[in-house]
C-alpha cells in the first residue's frame, strides 16, 4: 500500500458524505465537493514533492501513467528511475497484455527496448504527462456526469460528485481495467452496477415485508407492479431482440477490426459495450416496432443461431450465443427494475400546499398533467433534472386546484445516485476493476 491511500481513503468518505446527505436531505451539498476539490488539488501538490524527496510515484512505478500512449504502446516499462529495461520479442504484444478484452494493468515491471535499437534512451515518465491525463480524465468525467444529468439520469449534485471523485481517485486506483481513453469509467461502471443492486434489495425487501406482514398498500403496489410489466412485456421482448442483435453486429466488428482498434487507440472497446446498450435502448426499441425493421433483425438473428449451431467455430457457438444472451438479459434485467422502480416504486404523495422547489414529480403526476399539453411545454415548462423551480410550483399549484385534482400531488422519491457512488467507489478502490464481467 503506497502513498495513494490517502486520496483513495479521502475520496469513499467524500463519497459516503454526500450518501449521507442525498438520503437524508435528498441533495449534496456544494460546500463538500468543495473540499473533496480541495483534497484533490492538495493531493496534486504533494504527489510531485514526495517524488522529488525521493518518493515512489505511481507514475514511475506504472510508466503507462507518465507516458504518452504511443510511447507507452511500444512496451516500454520503467519499473524505477534508473532500472534498466528487460525485453520481449520485438513486434510481440506489451508484458501487461493478457489474453482475452478486458484490459489488465498495471503492467509488471520490464518492457521491449525503445525504438531505435538497444542503444536509444528509453523514453522516462513524467509527472507532466501524468497531469495531463488526470485532467484529460476529470474533464470526461465532467462531461460524462453532465451528459448523464442533461438527460435525466441523475441530478446535478451526482454528476459534479462523479467528476470530483475522477480527479480525487489515483489513477493507478483503475489497476485491474485500466482505460488509456477514460480510466474513470471503471468507477461509473461499478456506480450501475450498485443502481441495480440496491433496486433488488429494495424489491426483495418489499416482498419479505409483504410476506411476513401484509398490508393493502404493500398488496396494491405488487398489483401495480404486475401490471406494468404484463404492459410493458411486448417492448421488453423487442429491446431483447433488438440488443441480441446489436451486440451480435458489434462481437464481429470486434472480430474484424479490433486489432486495428487496440493498435491506434490501445483501447478495448468491450468495457464500453454495457454503457452503449443502455444509451440505446430506447431508440433501438422504437426502431424494432417497425416491421420493416423487425422481421431482418429476427431473421438474421436466427439465421445466426442457426449457423452457429450446425457449424460452431472458436468464439461463435451456441456458448457464445448464450454469452450474448446474458448480456441482452442483463440490460433487460436493469430497465425492468428501473422501470418498476420509477413506474410504481417512485412516489410519495404530499399536500398540494407542502409542494416545494427542487421536488421532482414522478410519472403518476406527469400522466395527470397530459391532458393539458400546452401547461408542459408554455405555461410550466418542462420540468429539469433538478426539480421544479419557484415558478413552476406556483403554476402547478393553481393548475392543480382550479381543475380539481384532489388534495395530494404525487412526487418522486428519487433514486439516491450518491450511495450507489459511494458503493462504485468503494468497491472499485478495493478491486481496482469491474465488480462483474461477462
Amino acid at each position: 500500500m503506497g502513498i495513494e491511500a490517502l486520496p483513495q481513503a479521502a475520496a469513499v468518505v467524500l463519497a459516503a458524505g454526500g450518501a449521507v446527505t442525498d438520503a437524508l436531505r435528498g441533495k449534496i451539498y456544494n460546500r463538500w465537493l468543495a473540499a473533496g476539490l480541495a483534497a484533490a488539488l492538495a493531493w496534486l501538490v504533494v504527489l510531485p514533492v514526495f517524488n522529488a524527496l525521493g518518493g515512489d510515484a505511481e507514475w514511475k512505478r506504472y510508466s503507462e501513467l507518465g507516458l504518452w500512449t504511443r510511447d507507452a504502446g511500444e512496451g516500454v516499462q520503467v519499473g524505477q528511475e534508473g532500472a534498466a529495461p528487460a525485453t520481449t520479442t520485438p513486434g510481440g504484444p506489451a508484458p501487461w497484455e493478457a489474453a482475452g478484452d478486458v484490459s489488465v494493468w498495471p503492467p509488471p515491471e520490464g518492457g521491449v527496448p525503445a525504438p531505435g535499437g538497444d542503444d536509444a534512451p528509453a523514453p522516462v515518465p513524467s509527472f507532466g504527462v501524468y497531469l495531463a491525463k488526470v485532467a484529460a480524465n476529470a474533464g470526461l468525467a465532467l462531461l460524462a456526469g453532465f451528459l448523464m444529468w442533461w438527460f435525466g439520469l441523475w441530478a446535478a449534485g451526482d454528476a459534479k460528485m462523479f467528476a470530483v471523485l475522477a480527479l480525487l481517485l489515483p489513477l493507478s486506483t483503475y489497476r485491474g481495467a485500466y482505460l488509456p481513453a477514460f480510466p474513470a469509467y471503471v468507477l461509473l461502471f461499478n456506480t450501475f452496477v450498485a443502481v441495480m443492486a440496491l433496486l433488488v434489495v429494495e424489491m426483495v425487501a418489499r416482498i419479505a415485508r409483504q410476506t411476513v406482514r401484509p398490508t393493502e398498500d404493500e398488496a396494491q403496489v405488487a398489483r401495480e407492479t404486475a401490471a406494468w410489466v404484463r404492459s410493458h412485456a411486448g417492448e421488453l421482448a423487442l429491446g431483447f431482440v433488438g440488443m441480441f442483435f446489436l451486440f451480435l453486429v458489434i462481437k464481429t466488428l470486434r472480430g474484424l477490426f479490433r486489432d486495428v482498434l487496440v493498435d491506434w487507440t490501445h483501447l478495448d472497446v468491450k468495457p464500453a459495450i454495457y454503457l452503449a446498450l443502455l444509451l440505446v435502448f430506447h431508440p433501438v426499441v422504437r426502431a424494432m416496432r417497425d416491421r420493416r425493421v423487425l422481421v431482418p433483425v429476427a431473421l438474421l438473428t436466427a439465421g445466426y443461431i442457426a449457423y452457429v449451431a450446425a457449424r460452431p467455430t472458436k468464439g461463435h457457438d451456441l456458448a457464445s450465443v448464450l454469452s450474448v444472451g446474458g448480456v441482452a438479459g442483463s440490460v433487460m434485467v436493469f430497465y425492468l427494475l428501473y422501470g418498476i422502480y420509477l413506474n410504481v416504486f417512485d412516489f410519495k404523495a404530499v399536500r398540494v400546499w407542502e409542494l416545494k422547489p427542487r421536488m421532482i414529480l414522478s410519472r403518476r403526476t406527469l400522466e395527470v398533467l397530459k391532458e393539458d399539453q400546452d401547461l408542459l411545454d408554455h405555461k410550466m415548462g418542462p420540468v429539469g433534472p433538478d426539480g421544479l423551480s419557484p415558478d413552476q410550483v406556483e403554476v402547478l399549484r393553481r393548475w392543480w386546484i382550479d381543475r380539481g385534482k384532489g388534495g395530494v400531488v404525487w412526487v418522486s422519491r428519487t433514486f439516491p445516485f450518491a450511495p450507489a457512488l459511494f458503493v462504485g467507489t468503494l468497491v472499485t478502490v478495493w478491486l481496482g476493476s469491474y465488480v462483474v464481467w461477462t
